[in-house]
This record gives structure tokens, sequence and C-alpha cells, in this order.
């Protein structure tokens, strides 16, 4: 990565990577299709899992999937500004080492210790730890709308995952969850900063292969044994190849979600974009009754219900509060 040397005649990259005005339907429309995206890997994780393959060896592989294919997307779609200015490395480097790659790593350690709905609800605190730095760090308004539909949200989660099935709760496991969520909302926070100067789809490239080059180098000592590739695992009656389900995690879930959801970003508040990416949850149950045929119980309806009724009001505050017109 090298410092970004300007052509003559073309615009700064800080003036390349403002929020674009007008565009918070546009905004609404991406963040779905990322909820959708990162949701829609949950089918082929779940048969990835019963598979000999470490956690950490399942992510390692679905990030360095998902980093060749935006970096390729990003060289030839950006050709001449794929570069990062070097006073801009350690945001890239936070951006995936930690907002991506660890928090995968300890999301996926807390489910060993916890159910999986409470692992959810609690690394979906997000939102609100976003919303929490927008007003108490950056001293920036947030709507009343927000707090509700934040809070509506995470009822709503709370049944979605029925929480209250899990039995007692460990303490290094909510540590975990609760890590996860400050790498959550982290992500949000240092996405919305480098969108500034740079496209979604370079900071979604760049914050991909630093995940992945993170994840190689902690995963040295027990590399990824490449003949499990090879292997094939049941998914809802069919035997498929565990290489077609690491490319459908990385294309889909990883490339997909993540490049969707930082152009979401670019037109979206951080907070009301962390709300809305929550709708992966809401995804991943719909397309686990698809693929899966694990059918939602009346409570889990009721809760998907009840976290887009506070999601849409959420927007409804963004929508009533258009940017300023230079962005920021």
């Amino acid at each position: 990565m090298a410092t970004l040397k300007q052509r003559g005649g073309e615009a700064p990259p800080r003036a390349r990577g403002r929020r674009r005005t007008g565009g918070l339907l546009p905004g609404l429309g991406l963040a779905v299709g990322a909820a959708v995206a990162m949701g829609g890997a949950a089918p082929a994780l779940k048969a990835l899992g019963t598979t000999q393959l470490t956690a950490v060896q399942i992510i390692q592989a679905r990030a360095l999937v998902g980093a060749v294919l935006l970096m390729a997307v990003a060289a030839a779609v950006h050709r001449g500004h794929l570069r990062v200015r070097a006073g801009d490395v350690w945001l890239v480097l936070l951006y995936g080492a930690v907002s991506l790659a660890l928090n995968q790593v300890v999301f996926t350690m807390s489910l060993a210790r916890l159910p999986v709905g409470v692992a959810l609800l609690v690394e979906y605190l997000s939102p609100l730890l976003v919303a929490l730095w927008v007003r108490l760090v950056q001293r920036k308004h947030v709507s009343g709308l927000v707090w509700v539909g934040i809070a509506l949200t995470l009822a709503g989660l709370s049944f979605t995952g029925e929480v209250w099935s899990g039995g007692g709760l460990d303490g290094p496991g909510l540590g975990l969850a609760f890590l996860a969520a400050l790498t959550l909302a982290g992500r949000f926070l240092l996405a919305e900063r480098g969108l500034r100067s740079y496209e979604p789809l370079v900071m979604s490239a760049w914050g991909a292969t630093a995940g992945a080059a993170t994840l190689t180098l902690v995963t040295l000592a027990d590399p990824f044994p490449l003949d499990a590739l090879g292997r094939g695992t049941e998914l809802n009656g069919w035997t498929v190849p565990v290489w077609v389900l690491m490319v459908w995690v990385g294309v889909i879930g990883m490339a997909g979600g993540l490049a969707l959801g930082a152009a979401a970003q670019r037109r979206l508040p951080p907070a009301s974009a962390s709300l809305m990416l929550s709708l992966e949850v809401v995804a991943g149950a719909g397309l686990a009754y698809m693929f899966l045929g694990e059918a939602l119980s009346r409570e889990q309806l009721a809760g998907s219900a009840l976290m887009l009724t506070g999601i849409v009001l959420a927007q409804l505050a963004v929508l009533r509060r258009r940017p300023a017109p230079e962005g920021r």
C-alpha cells in the first residue's frame, strides 16, 4: 500500500469518497441486500459446521475467498484508485483485523458457550453502541425514533433467538459475545471514516484482505487442510462438496455482504446502517427454512415482526432528517 497520487484533473480522494446525498432509499435497499447476503450464508455455514474443519479454519477460508474476489473486482472497477494513503494504513488494518477477523472469531467462540439466540442478542447490541458513540462522543443528535427502533429490534431479537431456552448463562461466553458487539460496532464507525476517502468497494477489498491475512498468520501453526475441500457434507438431504460451500459463504456472505454493506453506509448514518444489518438474523432464519426446513415458531415469527417494526421506525427518523448537502 502506498500513498495515493492525484492525477491531473481528478477530484481528490476525500471529494470522491463523501457520502452521497439524496440516496437514502437506495441505501436502505443496499442494506437489505447486505443483510440477505450475510444471512444467506447461514445454511452453508451450518453445513460446514458438521465437517471436521474448525471454526477458525472455516472463517479463514471464507475470508480468503471473499478477499480474492473483492480485490479482483475492485482492481477492475477502480483501476488507478486502489492504493491507500500511508496515513490510512492503520484504519484499514483495524477495519480488517479487528472489526472483521476478530469479530468473527470471538462470536464463533461465544457460540461454544452460549445459546445461539443469546449470542446474537448480545452481539446485536452493536446498533445501541454505535448510537451511544454518535450521541456521547461525536455529540450528534440521535432521533428518539432511532432509540425506540433499537429497543424494539432488541426485544424482537430476544424472541427470534428464544433467549429463554438456553438455561444458565456462561460468564466468559457473555464476555466474548460482548467483545463481538464492540468489534461489530467498530466496523461501522471505522467504515464511516474510511468511506470519506475511499470507494465502498476499495474499502471492502482492503478490509477483507487485511482480515484474511490476519487469520492466515494466526493459523500458521495449524494450516488449513486442503484435502478437506474435496470431501462432501450433507445439506438438507443433498451431499454437497465442501469447496462449493466455501465458495458460497465467501462470495455471498463475505464479499457480497461486505461490499453491499459498505455501499449502504455511504448513504446512511452509521446507527441506521448497523440497525438495518441486524436484518441478517431474520434473513438467516428465513433462508434456513427454505434450505434446511427449519420452521420458525410463533414466538420467532412475532419477534421477526417486532424487529422489522423497530427497523422501520428508525429508518423513518432517517428519512425525516436528511444529511446536509455537502456531506461530512
